[in-house]
Order: C-alpha cells, then sequence, then structure tokens
C-alpha cells in the first residue's frame, strides 16, 4: 500500500469502533456521503471489500477485520509513541485535558482553578465534565479526577492517588417535608431514582425504606435541582446538598461515605511537568474543600 492514504484509513477505523456509519460520521464530523466516499476510495487502493452493505447499515467483511486489527495496532503505538514523548516534556506549557465529574467541577474545583491558570498561564486547560471513564491511552484526557465504588483499584495501567471519599445523604426542601409524612408509605413523598431500571436496595440504609422511588435522575447536578424543585428527595452528596441553604437534611439522616475520589493518570505522562503541577493543585483544593466533600460542614438535622 505505497499509495495509502492516511486519512482514508483513519475514516475506517472510526467505522470499525464506531460500528456505523451514521455514528462514525458523528465521530468525525463529517457527513454520512462524505465517509461513504472516503470508504469506497480505501477500497479501490487495498483491492478489496472491507464491508458488506445492507438495510440496517454495514456489516465489515474477513478482510476488512484484517485490516482493523492491523490499524489499531498502528494507532495503539502512536499514541504509546506520543504519550512517552510528552511524559518528557518539563515545561510548564502546553495543553492539559482534565476530565471530572460535573458536581466535583461545579461545586468546588472551578474557583480554585482560576487561581491555577493565572499562577501557569501557558498551560491551556481543556475541561470535559464526564462521569464516564476517559480513555487516558489514548489521550482521551491527560488527568482524570474520578468517582469509584469504595475500596476499588483504578483501572489497570494507570497511576494515581486516593485524595479522599465522598459522603452523601439525603436532602428535600423545607416546604416538602412540611408537606409531606415521611413515616407514611402514602403520605405523598417519595426518593428521586437514579437510573431507569436500578436497583432500589440502596433506600434499605435509610431511615425511610418505605418511601416508593420515583422516576430517574442520572446525574447529581440533576438531583439537585429535581429537589428544589419539589419532584421528591434526593440523595445526593454533601457537596452540593450542604452548601445549598434552600436544602434540609432528612430527620434522622446523616452523612455516609459514597464514593473514593482518585486523581488517575496514565503512567508515561506522571513525570510530565505540566500534569504534574496541576495534578497537585488539585489534589491540594480536594483537601481544602474536605469540609463539603465529607459532610463536616453542616449539622444533621435533628
Amino acid at each position: 500500500m505505497a499509495n495509502h492514504n492516511w486519512d482514508d484509513l483513519r475514516v475506517f477505523l472510526a467505522m470499525g469502533e464506531a460500528k456505523t456509519l451514521r455514528a462514525a460520521a458523528t465521530a468525525l464530523g463529517v457527513s454520512h456521503s462524505t465517509l461513504l466516499r472516503r470508504l469506497e476510495a480505501l477500497e479501490r487502493t487495498v483491492g478489496a471489500a472491507l464491508f458488506h452493505r445492507h438495510s440496517r447499515g454495514v456489516t465489515v467483511t474477513a478482510e476488512g477485520r484484517d485490516l482493523l486489527t492491523s490499524l489499531r495496532r498502528a494507532d495503539d503505538a502512536i499514541h504509546d509513541g506520543m504519550r512517552k514523548v510528552a511524559g518528557k516534556d518539563a515545561r510548564l506549557q502546553g495543553p492539559v485535558r482534565l476530565s471530572l465529574p460535573d458536581f466535583l467541577a461545579f461545586y468546588c474545583l472551578l474557583t480554585p482553578l482560576r487561581a491555577f491558570q493565572k499562577a501557569h498561564p501557558a498551560i491551556d486547560l481543556e475541561i470535559d465534565i464526564s462521569y464516564a471513564t476517559a480513555d487516558l491511552a489514548r489521550r482521551e484526557a491527560d488527568i482524570a479526577v474520578r468517582m469509584t465504588y469504595l475500596d476499588e483499584d483504578p483501572p489497570e495501567g494507570l497511576v494515581g492517588r486516593k485524595i479522599l471519599q465522598s459522603y452523601a445523604t439525603a436532602y428535600a426542601t423545607p416546604d416538602y417535608l412540611a408537606r409531606h409524612d415521611l413515616s407514611d408509605p402514602a403520605g405523598g413523598a417519595a426518593w428521586l431514582g437514579w437510573k431507569a431500571g436500578s436497583s432500589n436496595e440502596w433506600t434499605a440504609d435509610t431511615p425511610y425504606p418505605h418511601l416508593p422511588v420515583r422516576g430517574a435522575y442520572n446525574h447529581a447536578e440533576l438531583q439537585h435541582h429535581a429537589a428544589l424543585a419539589e419532584h421528591g428527595v434526593a440523595y445526593m452528596p454533601t457537596l452540593i446538598g450542604d452548601t445549598d441553604p434552600r436544602l434540609v437534611r432528612l430527620p434522622g439522616m446523616t452523612a455516609k461515605p459514597a464514593r473514593d475520589i482518585w486523581i488517575l493518570t496514565h503512567a508515561d505522562l506522571r513525570d510530565t511537568a505540566r500534569m504534574r503541577v496541576l495534578r497537585d493543585f488539585i489534589s491540594a483544593a480536594l483537601k481544602d474543600g474536605a469540609a463539603a466533600i465529607t459532610g463536616a460542614a453542616r449539622t444533621a438535622a435533628a
């Protein structure tokens, strides 16, 4: 393939990873027709059919699967080389991709990060709000602040440190509690669910396991605003609930450990100067916010 087009190979790899033409086109930011033309050009170059078209989309051929295997190895090698080069960079300049959950950004880290940017103006901070685990091997993020289950180790191949535990408890508005009898299953009060179809066993560890769980509100920030709008009772991080005077903890409830908070990076980027200084800064900022993160900032309701 002396005359191969690397852009066409990248398009084919994207299609193989995304599984569908539409998803690949979206990921690459091109139209469906443009993607199809590039794939057809690649087929002409290699002289083999790489995918079958059918009513539900496309299916990669055996020849296409062989090519995808080679492309994935090449892609891994390229990312590996780029990480190793970046890992030797001693300059406090250049981009850093930071991935973290929304509530840690909004309620704890955004204000301190302003000071970081003033102290290091040559570091270009890129922030991605996500609960998903970014692929650090492929540089989807350079540093990830992640919530893991208690005592769970981070994914293999990543290095970092556990900073502290995030605590959570239940909140509602005072008016909501005044209008509902929490002791009565038929009193109208309800928990706000987190995910549709998920188990509700978490309510068993509260004084109110008899209350029904209604709806699905899949982000902590969404739970916050749903509780303020009096959709129900939210079980969420104290970092959110304790810092909003419009909410109160439910009677008889104390804050409990919910997740471990880690700062993670790929081993190859551990010694990159700009990554190291940001990791140290975030670690200090999280420790400074420990009173709110662990629930010590507000006394539980009587």
